[in-house]
């Protein structure tokens, strides 16, 4: 074999060499990125795991204490309704004590009658009253509770508010992970592919190369 194909040879074999070795780091590369990128979007995922049971835990934190509310509020209304039936009972038993007033001027009740039937409707009216106060303070405490329980409605709506923020912001950034992953795999399989295409045209190149030389170096 002359020297000039040994030589051309030889610059064949460290093209070859040279461009196996950079397909080599490109893929260790490629495999690196994609190593990466992989536990990032693990990371990402467990983190919007961890978003959701807690999105579902104050849902069910939220749908609780609505009912709550809703419940004071349904009870809050039947103590009023009742509160309101007191005082009406109350009017009523003032009418009928006007009424005796009216009709002991009239001459029309004895004073023993009156008296009886006043401390009758006087028994009632206070009997009625204590009631009254008792229901006010129900209602009072109860609008105290329903309105702790609209706090608690806020925070717990403020709070998945939050969440879902949290959780959007997560899934962009996934996707935009996701995107970079997806590019990076394509330019670098691109380039392998450059490469591969490229050691193929080293490897003919040498190959053709040598046997020109081969023939030139041939006697006529």
């Amino acid at each position: 074999m002359s020297k000039k194909a040994l030589a051309v040879l030889s610059l064949g074999i460290a093209v070859v060499f040279l461009l196996s070795s950079a397909g080599c780091v490109s893929k260790k590369r490629l495999r690196t990125v994609e190593e990466q990128n992989a536990q990032q979007l693990a990371q990402a995922n467990a983190r919007i795991d961890e978003l959701v049971q807690k999105n579902s835990a104050l849902d069910q934190g939220l749908k609780l204490a609505q009912d709550k509310l809703a419940a004071a509020q349904s009870e809050n209304k039947q103590l009023a309704a009742a509160a309101a039936s007191l005082k009406d009972q109350i009017a009523a038993l003032e009418g009928q004590k006007a009424e005796l007033d009216k009709a002991l001027a009239a001459g029309k009740e004895t004073e023993a009658s009156y008296q009886k039937k006043v401390r009758g409707l006087n028994g009632s009216i206070a009997g009625l009253k204590k009631k009254a106060a008792e229901m006010e303070a129900l209602i009072a405490s109860k609008e105290a509770e329903i309105g702790t329980l609209r706090q608690n409605e806020a925070a717990l709506k403020a709070a998945a508010d939050e969440q879902a923020k949290k959780m959007a912001g997560l899934n962009a950034d996934k996707d935009a992970l996701q995107a970079t992953l997806d590019k990076t795999i394509a330019g670098k399989k691109q380039t392998t592919l450059i490469l591969a295409i490229l050691l193929g045209l080293a490897i003919l190149l040498a190959i053709v190369g040598f046997v020109r030389k081969g023939k030139r170096s041939v006697p006529a």
